[in-house]
């Protein structure tokens, strides 16, 4: 930065207003510039900085001038004053009559560093699409610019085309990198060439680092392999190298390779150069590992540890900087080292899979807050919402549920009569808006609106067509790309798979909150999704029904609820094999790792009901013994239900309970009424009793399964 000064000493600004005349440069001055360089080569800051003083004092109309002392003064602060540094680059600005915050006005190369500055600290700010505008845009003047500026350039626009999920661009740029700044050019001196050879030899280990990182991001698994050998055998294993292999094994599903890859916990250094904290990254890093090792709470473990790592790193940073009496709090590479909300991400989804969907709410109502484009992190605040009200689908089988089939008992004697239960609907209505973040069914509800209105218009309502970036380039359907911070953005395969989620979860709560038109609306809509999982599709029909009988549409819902049609309850959707993965095909596994890899990659997350085929065709058959009952068709009903109970399994959930006595006493069959009393809720039939039902079975309808 300070090069750039020296090396064009002899030119000056042209005005394109009127900004103060530059002067000429005397020899004192050129002598001046060249010992200033010196010094700050040197790294003797303060130094420079006493230099600059004196050349300022002749040349205080010149923006080149101004500018590079800026930079050594910041340089000596130990990057602390960053809010000073940028009012200096804004002054620098208006004196060369160059408008910062527009990379369109950037068009002499003369004012090429000014940029690339600006760019850093954006970079560091985490403005990573602000930083990439003005780098795109240097990028044109790439050829005129001097080497050293051009290299670093590049590399930094490769870190911002990573951080922005482009993993293709940055490995393009990458390559357009080693071609013409890497290798040296008949046309230039031995020594020129020499030196061009070890400026190379330096910025090789980081391009084979960019090469991984790029790699893993596009999921090349195959190509991946190579490069981290590649790594492993012509460099010294660093922290870089570590993460990254290990990061590697664990998109393989090698799980407990990545532990060992991990090790214990021991960090010569806290703090990386570009201002990662390494214990928050490492107990990331293990809490990822044990949530797809399905040991939720040691994944919960982990997270909390990330989680105060990254609040005693901040506390030390701003030490540390109340020791040198700066208000600023933290040096440039260091203002973006908080993950709190990354982290409160991840603490979310795993306390959602612990059980514990209260302290995960509060953790994603946080993220949130920072994250609002992600439909899939919406989809997990419905989700708490849902399990808070309904922990899993076999809370009717708890004893305080079956106990509710039998409210008590009133007389004595020939005149006892026994009182049954209303049912086990509840309101689930809240009071209150559900604009106010809150776990209730309103603002699941609102939450799946928000995330069925973040995914792009589905396929099936509308013709896609090619939509036009920023460089007016088509890109087609299956390309575009859907935001989904702070993870990778999504491809049409995940959409389609989120869309499917969501639209199960949408009609349970529609349900649930008594909305039956939307409910169907939504039901509808599930089943006609080409990516439906054996699990959603099962609940679809379901759900479908529940709708239709509540708006007594009973011979349209009985056509949903045929069990025969219950083939496949899995929850992963259909196997679809990218072009990647057809690429990859060849990437065979060792014999140790294929093995490890089908034990621990396979199967859910969290556990689902009904797990079994029989069970799932049982449900069905309860729900359409519900329907014939509520249509009259009490033998049909009784048929189902009988064929039911025997496959469900033990405890029958209450509302089977319910089904049955009301069939009973609807046909006069009191006493088979009385022997499932006995038998099931003898504590309060001591003798003989009356009962009295509703003359409607909508109390004992199925309730609904929870997605």
């Amino acid at each position: 930065m300070i090069k750039e000064m020296a090396e064009n000493k002899d030119e000056s600004v042209e005005a394109v207003e009127s900004p103060p005349p530059v002067p000429s440069v005397t020899e004192q001055q050129k002598e001046l510039a060249n010992q200033a360089l010196q010094e700050f080569n040197q790294k003797q800051y303060g130094a420079c900085c006493n230099l600059m003083h004196k050349l300022i004092a002749q040349r205080n109309t010149d923006p080149k001038v101004v500018h590079n002392k800026a930079v050594a003064e910041f340089y000596q602060s130990g990057f602390l004053t960053t809010d000073e540094f940028r009012d200096r680059l804004s002054s620098v600005c208006l004196m060369a009559n160059v408008n910062i915050n527009n990379s369109e006005s950037l068009e002499d190369v003369d004012h090429s560093v000014i940029y690339y500055n600006q760019a850093v600290v954006l970079y560091h700010l985490r403005q990573y699409k602000a930083a990439l505008n003005i780098l795109d845009k240097l990028f044109q003047f790439i050829e005129p610019l001097e080497e050293a500026l051009a290299r670093k350039a590049m590399m930094l626009l490769v870190e911002l085309y990573l951080c922005t999920f482009q993993p293709e661009k940055a490995i393009g740029m990458l390559s357009y990198a080693e071609k013409t700044m890497f290798n040296g050019s008949k046309e230039k001196t031995e020594k020129e060439n020499k030196e061009e050879t070890e400026a190379s030899e330096q910025w090789k280990p980081k391009i084979s680092l960019f090469k991984t990182r790029c790699l893993l991001m596009m999921k090349s698994m195959k190509s991946c392999k190579r490069e981290i050998k590649s790594l492993m055998t012509t460099q010294a294993v660093n922290t870089s190298v570590i993460f990254l292999k290990s990061n590697f094994e664990y998109l393989r599903g090698n799980y407990r390779k990545t532990i060992k890859m991990l090790g214990p916990p021991s960090f010569v250094q806290l703090f990386t150069e570009s201002g990662e904290c390494l214990p928050v990254m490492y107990y990331n890093n293990m809490g990822c590992v044990h949530f797809h090792m399905r040991k939720h709470h040691n994944g919960a473990f982990n997270f909390r540890k990330a989680i105060q790592e990254n609040e005693n790193a901040i506390k030390d940073l701003r030490r540390g900087a109340e020791q040198h009496k700066n208000l600023n709090g933290k040096p440039l590479n260091m203002i973006g080292v908080s993950r709190h909300y990354e982290l409160l991400y991840n603490m979310g989804i795993q306390l959602l899979h612990c059980g514990n969907p209260l302290g995960a709410f509060e953790c994603l109502v946080e993220a949130v807050q920072v994250f609002r484009v992600n439909p899939r992190l919406w989809l997990r605040l419905a989700e708490c919402c849902i399990m808070a009200n309904r922990e899993s689908n076999d809370d009717d089988r708890k004893l305080e549920r079956r106990l509710e089939v039998i409210q008590g008992s009133d007389g004595s004697g020939i005149h006892r009569k026994l009182r049954l239960g209303p049912g086990i609907h509840k309101n689930r209505a809240s009071p209150g808006t559900p604009a106010i973040p809150a776990p209730n069914l309103e603002f699941a509800a609102l939450c799946l609106k928000n995330a069925l209105l973040l995914l792009r218009d589905d396929p099936l309502n509308a013709q896609p067509t090619p939509t036009e970036d920023q460089d007016g380039v088509k890109t087609p359907p299956e390309m575009v790309l859907v935001p989904a911070p702070p993870g990778n953005p999504m491809r049409a395969l995940e959409v389609a798979n989120l869309r499917c989620s969501i639209l199960a979860a949408a009609a349970y709560v529609s349900l649930c909150l008594y909305d039956y038109a939307l409910a169907l609306q939504h039901a509808e809509n599930l089943l006609r999704q080409p990516r439906l999982s054996g699990a959603q599709r099962y609940l679809g029909h379901l759900y479908m029904a529940e709708a239709l009988v509540a708006m007594d549409k009973i011979a349209d819902a009985i056509q949903h609820l045929n069990p025969e049609t219950v083939v496949d309850i899995s929850t992963n959707p259909p196997e679809q094999k990218s072009d990647q993965d057809k690429n990859d095909k060849g990437d065979k596994l060792d014999k140790g790792e294929k093995d490890q890899e089908s034990s621990e990659a396979k199967g859910s997350l969290y556990p689902w009901s009904p797990k079994d085929l029989t069970k799932a065709k049982a449900i069905m058959q309860y729900n359409l013994a519900t329907a014939h009952a509520i249509r009259g068709e009490y033998d049909k009903a009784m048929a189902n239900l009988g064929e039911s109970s025997n496959y469900i399994g033990t405890p029958l959930p209450a509302q089977m309970y319910f089904l049955k006595l009301y069939l009973d006493l609807i046909e006069g069959r009191r006493k088979m009424a009385q022997i499932v009393i006995k038998d099931h809720f003898g504590h309060v039939t001591p003798n003989r009793v009356e009962m009295k039902i509703n003359s409607k079975p909508s109390n004992v309808r199925n309730d609904v399964p929870m997605p």
